[in-house]
């Protein structure tokens, strides 16, 4: 392992490679350069993604056992996709938190948060996404959620989040939605 990368960005970027995500997506979600990302790839000895196995050194039973929650961004032209894997609990609502910070930050007229990979969610992470939720609306963009997992929607009713911010199956129905509402507060055309 290379001194400059712990070893729980290690975990990370081997799961993100077990789920085949593009090295490119890769440096972009975990904020590390492209070369490092390839580099770590070829330490592995695969070229594939798909001839990984959870013997190359880091051990997968642990990382599952435990929970984490992975961030990847989908940047578009005009709006981005926040794809959240994993749990999105008391524990991990900062690293959450800076990376909607980061987004808000942008000149991204919309933003969606695709949960299809999301298998928990507390009052704590509700509470973000509630706040974000007002945050972009008070600054004219659009925020939404995609795609929950069936076990999530439960847990978003509860939690009241269903009742705030509108939810999509479709990246398209997200998109046509946050390009053609025209009620105050979000953007417009």
């Amino acid at each position: 392992m290379s001194p400059e990368l712990s070893e729980e960005m290690y975990r990370r970027i081997y799961r993100l490679i077990k789920r085949q995500i593009d090295p490119r997506v890769i440096a972009n979600t975990l904020n590390i350069p492209l070369r490092t990302v390839e580099s770590i790839i070829g330490r592995f000895g695969r070229t594939s993604p798909d001839e990984l196995t959870s013997d190359t050194g880091l051990d997968s039973k642990e990382t599952t056992e435990k929970g984490f929650l992975d961030i990847y961004n989908y940047p578009k032209t005009r709006y981005s996709i926040i794809q959240l894997v994993g749990t999105l609990t008391k524990e991990y609502v900062n690293q959450f938190n800076d990376e909607l910070e980061k987004i808000s930050a942008t000149a991204i007229k919309a933003l969606a948060i695709r949960m299809s990979d999301l298998s928990s969610i507390d009052s704590d992470g509700a509470g973000v996404l509630i706040k974000y939720f007002e945050h972009f609306h008070a600054h004219g963009k659009y925020f939404a959620l995609l795609d929950p997992s069936s076990e999530l929607e439960a847990s978003l009713n509860t939690l009241k989040v269903t009742e705030t911010i509108p939810i999509f199956g479709t990246e398209r129905a997200f998109e046509e939605a946050a390009f053609s509402h025209r009620s105050p507060g979000t953007i417009k055309r």
